[in-house]
């Protein structure tokens, strides 16, 4: 299935991927302060507002386990990040503070993952061009079997008029 590019129903896509990664039906993400499904519904239909609130937003981010900002980055077109846990000096497991993003910040990101588009870009490209170039090399491979080579052509016919006059 393709990614939608932009807008809700991109941010719907990764909301399922994340709640089937944690296992959590729709419903325990609602009790666990998950904005109800079908205010995003609405404002995927809704011709006058394109994004969720700000609110619904840092609520989808709290529920998801994702850092603040990150429902609004997927609505651009770029990738949620997840709070991560990190190892302290006693070596006991904490949860990482979670720093609303800035403007900069996410405009690093969407620069980012669009330089990396265009790599792989690049890359499709080049693979592109040696393809071209391997099915010119065949196309003259195979002309140069079918050409017919005109001076062989009249050697065969001048030995089969020989051929007849000496029968006759």
């Amino acid at each position: 299935m393709t990614v939608p590019a932009d807008g809700v129903p991109r941010l719907m896509h990764f909301v399922d991927a994340r709640l089937a990664k944690l296992r959590m039906s729709r419903e325990e993400a609602n009790r666990r302060g998950f904005p109800n499904f079908s205010t995003l519904a609405a404002v995927r239909d809704r011709d006058t507002q394109n994004t969720p609130r700000v609110r619904t937003l840092l609520r989808i981010d709290r529920t998801l386990g994702w850092q603040p900002g990150s429902a609004a980055v997927v609505l651009l077109g770029g990738y949620p990040l997840s709070i991560t846990a990190r190892a302290t000096k006693n070596v006991r497991l904490q949860e990482q503070a979670a720093t609303p993003l800035t403007e900069d910040d996410i405009a690093d990101r969407l620069l980012t993952q669009l330089h990396e588009e265009i790599e792989r870009a690049h890359e499709d490209l080049r693979a592109f061009d040696d393809r071209i170039n391997r099915l010119y090399a065949a196309h003259d491979r195979l002309a140069e079997e079918l050409r017919v080579d005109r001076s062989l052509v009249e050697e065969f016919a001048d030995r089969d008029v020989a051929a007849e006059s000496v029968q006759r």
